[in-house]
């Protein structure tokens, strides 16, 4: 009989009561919110899952189910004791910590020598209970019989579980070696995996229930008593409620939600920091609360609206709200940006050097609101207004590798095309394996540069004369014809070569660049709001908007 979960009955009856609807409202125009948390998103190579975690509230949590907008609780936890949540999946428990592993069929698991084994394989113990009252009763009267049982709802209906087994064969010897010895003659059924079995323990190993509903969302929320409405999940405040899904590819997706204004608490803070000055703080939030509308569903296969980094917003929830963020989210409070009647697509970035970029230089569509302006307001002290970054030709060709370009060693990196504000739009990088072209946002992308806004220096870039126009031009020599004491002759790539430069000094330089040195201006993909820019705009007096009809000419605020 496998020890692992041990359930002490009277603190369950102690912590836990059953309540069959229970829901927090919010105000009526309170647009809710699904945030992702963690998850698996592979169509863009995103992995923050979990296997399990830890969650409790100040002053107790629900669990429970949401369907058809109605919310159904399940357990109730009276006080703060914390609780562990994981998949009902393969671990290793040792020094009270978890680890998942994948449980080998074929040869089995026994290369695992520490630890105790814990599987999705159970027995189930007589029939069905009614509700929660009968089954927690009974659970009750099969412990004293030294039978480590606990409570499960499975579709509508409560039954009685025992043992975490990692395969069939254990649950069939435990049946035969244990509960009928201590039990006696009954219905005893092995119960195989269920990828939507969720695992509820308290404290470690005390299980308070193995919850499955096929037709519902499995939920935990903050008992009403809580003020502020807030849980805590592996030492982060957030308000609103959690959810938990088994999703195939994004396993175990948990998602917050929670109001939409509520959600930006959590990002204004995030995005532009809380000191700025209060005309660009609401100015933030209402470019943030723009986005978020206009972004709603976007990870809709994944069963949420955004996530919680920079490929939505930056959000962290409850433990960074500050009083100065929430008053401009507060003040601005379902003010968005709207372009000929419908909901604008924003964006915005740190630093834009100066000038912001046209979304057609930059991704694909030309959209009238989302054009290059000058950003004049913006400090030349801020961070990444200017910038530098040093590449070797080796460390850049296995960076073309990894992201699939195999273009061999670098012979060199030219920018063959800008847009109207200096930026580069088409970039080539030529090796030893051939060209690859790089466009758009691609051209900062690849080689995980700040901004589009650069040029490029080498080690090996010599000056030289064009008689043709009169001036000086930037060049190197790698596949250049020159005259030397033997004749005409072309120089070969990556050798090294001896020129005579000034006042008849003997200079060594690599006919191929060794080292790329990248300069630039700004900091992100420069289309619509620079963050920089409208911090000087509102120093200088501007409202937020004025400060969002500059950045996105044309549109307006209601």
């Amino acid at each position: 009989m496998q020890k692992f979960i041990k359930i002490p009955i009277s603190a369950i009856m102690m912590f836990f009561i059953i309540i069959f609807v229970c829901s927090k409202t919010y105000a009526a125009d309170d647009k809710e919110v699904r945030v992702g948390l963690f998850f698996r998103d592979m169509s863009r190579n995103l992995n923050t899952e979990v296997s399990f975690f830890n969650i409790f509230a100040e002053k107790g949590l629900e669990i429970g189910y949401q369907k058809d907008g109605k919310f159904t609780t399940l357990v109730e936890i009276k006080d703060n004791t914390k609780l562990m949540v994981r998949k009902d999946a393969y671990f290793i428990s040792k020094n009270n910590t978890l680890q998942e592993y994948v449980f080998d069929k074929y040869n089995g698991d026994d290369n695992i020598t520490e630890g105790e084994k814990v599987g999705p394989f159970h027995v189930k113990i007589g029939s069905n209970y009614p509700d929660y009252n009968g089954v927690i009763t009974e659970v009750q009267v099969i412990r004293k019989k030294g039978i480590d049982a606990y409570p499960v709802y499975n579709n509508g209906t409560w039954c009685i579980w025992t043992g975490f087994y990692t395969d069939e064969n254990s649950a069939k010897k435990d049946i035969d070696n244990s509960l009928r010895k201590n039990l006696g003659d009954g219905d005893y059924v092995v119960v195989t995996p269920n990828k939507n079995n969720i695992v509820v323990t308290s404290g470690f190993n005390e299980t308070v229930g193995v919850f499955c509903n096929d037709n519902g969302n499995f939920q935990i929320r903050p008992g009403n008593n809580n003020n502020p409405y807030i849980f805590n999940i592996n030492g982060k405040n957030y308000r609103g409620i959690l959810e938990v899904r088994r999703l195939e590819n994004s396993d175990m997706t948990v998602i917050n939600v929670l109001p939409l204004e509520h959600y930006l608490y959590g990002v204004v803070p995030c995005e532009m920091g809380w000191e700025a000055h209060p005309e660009a703080l609401k100015a933030q939030a209402v470019a943030a609360r723009t986005y978020a509308y206009n972004n709603l569903g976007k990870y809709s296969k994944l069963g949420f609206d955004l996530c919680s980094t920079v490929f939505s917003q930056v959000y962290k929830g409850f433990d960074f709200e500050k009083e100065t963020t929430n008053k401009a989210v507060d003040d601005t409070k379902g003010k968005v940006i709207y372009y000929d009647g419908a909901i604008a697509q924003v964006f915005y970035f740190s630093s834009s050097g100066g000038r912001t970029e046209a979304v057609k230089n930059v991704w694909s569509s030309d959209i009238p609101y989302l054009q290059s302006v000058e950003d004049k307001y913006e400090e030349g002290n801020s961070r990444n207004y200017t910038w530098e970054k040093h590449l070797s030709a080796a460390s850049i060709s296995n960076i073309m590798t990894s992201r699939g370009n195999n273009t061999g060693d670098i012979l060199g990196i030219r920018i063959t095309k800008t847009s109207d504000a200096g930026r580069a739009i088409e970039m080539v990088i030529t090796g030893t394996k051939g060209e690859n072209k790089i466009e758009k946002a691609r051209c900062r992308e690849v080689l995980d540069l700040p901004s589009q806004w650069f040029y490029i220096t080498t080690d090996a870039d010599i000056a030289v004369l064009d008689d043709t126009k009169k001036n000086t031009i930037k060049t190197q020599l790698a596949g250049k014809k020159v005259i030397t004491g033997g004749g005409l002759s072309t120089i070969e790539a990556n050798k090294n070569v001896f020129l005579l430069a000034a006042e008849g000094k003997k200079v060594e330089i690599p006919s191929t660049p060794e080292m790329y040195t990248f300069i630039g201006r700004g900091y992100g993909h420069a289309v619509g709001m620079s963050q920089e820019g409208a911090k000087g705009m509102a120093k200088a007096g501007f409202t937020y908007e004025e400060i969002l009809s500059h950045y996105f000419p044309g549109v307006y605020i209601k």
